[in-house]
């Protein structure tokens, strides 16, 4: 439980410095950029590990003055010097939205070390994270340690993405978007990856600071979509169709009626054998966009001459296993 002789950084969030840092505190304002590694506790008497940052692949960067999505991580940064290690308690109302804030973060380093990764699946119910334990956090007061790495100002660091304003994060991602558009037109399959991978980062790195469902996180999602279908195309025409499922997913979960996300579902579910799925992604291309009919009629009839070919390919495979039992 809390531990009364703990500092108070604010109403509800309670400080314990476990090794003091040095030198003065610094002057946290618009645009200072706080380095930290940090692990995430369940307030228990077992005092649960959800969260260690040293686990992923970077520490975490925090840009002050960006109406990131928690509070209490803002207010316990602030309080704290470099080379600093503290623990803050907190109540579970300070806690509202580490919960999306950890998914994000579990999303992009498994996409990172593997792209065919799954980050959509739910394991406890339609309203999942995805993650069972982040499911249980509702109501749960938290402890965050952070060890507190670094601290720079406005100037003294090379501009970052996420300070950038909305129109030059329009001209990057654009510009990204171009280049790997021209290196898909020149069968330049990796180099395409690369860059439509870089854009899609870029725009997860943005949505953190963001409110969801606000204006620029929504700003943000839409930009996102034709960069997922983009480099879902590019993993269809290398073949890894499973990623591709998996990316298309994202976008006809936001777009359910996405032409273009409908059609390369459907052809990634058929490079998978999903059969059924891809079948009923061409019947609802079909639906969506009638124009569409007479190409989802051929394909249709493609899928079903697969799957014939594919039983009696089987059949014979059957009878020449039973044969040679009586070799």
């Amino acid at each position: 439980m809390i531990d009364p002789s703990v500092h108070n950084v604010g109403k509800g969030i309670h400080k314990d410095i476990q090794y003091p840092g040095k030198g003065p505190l610094p002057q946290y304002q618009k645009d200072t950029k706080a380095l930290f590694h940090f692990r995430t506790y369940i307030n228990n008497d077992e005092r649960t590990l959800i969260d260690d940052s040293r686990t992923w692949d970077e520490p975490f960067e925090l840009l002050f003055g960006h109406s990131f999505q928690l509070e209490s991580w803002e207010n316990g940064v602030k309080s704290m010097r470099p080379g600093e290690r503290a623990m803050f308690y907190c109540i579970p109302e300070k806690c509202l939205g580490y919960t999306k804030l950890s998914k994000t973060l579990r999303d992009m380093h498994k996409r990172k070390k593997d792209k065919d990764a799954v980050i959509t699946k739910s394991c406890c119910g339609n309203q999942s994270t995805g993650y069972c334990d982040l499911d249980k956090l509702t109501g749960q007061s938290l402890i965050f340690e952070f060890d507190l790495l670094s601290v720079e100002q406005p100037g003294e660091y090379s501009k970052q993405i996420w300070t950038m304003t909305s129109d030059e994060k329009r001209l990057l991602v654009v510009e990204l978007k171009e280049k790997g558009n021209n290196e898909f037109k020149a069968k330049n399959y990796d180099v395409a990856e690369q860059h439509y991978a870089k854009a899609i980062g870029t725009l997860e790195q943005l949505s953190l600071k963001e409110q969801p469902n606000s204006e620029e996180w929504n700003f943000i999602e839409d930009m996102k979509m034709p960069l997922l279908l983009n480099y879902s195309q590019v993993m269809i025409c290398k073949k890894e169709f499973a990623t591709a499922v998996t990316h298309l997913n994202t976008v006809l979960k936001r777009e359910p009626k996405n032409v273009k996300g409908l059609y390369r579902r459907a052809t990634a579910h058929g490079g998978c054998w999903n059969v059924q799925e891809a079948r009923d992604d061409w019947n609802m291309l079909a639906e969506v966009d009638p124009s569409q009919k007479s190409l989802v009629t051929r394909r249709l009839l493609e899928l079903d001459a697969k799957v014939k070919q594919k039983e009696a390919e089987d059949r014979q495979k059957i009878k020449r296993n039973v044969l040679n039992l009586y070799l």
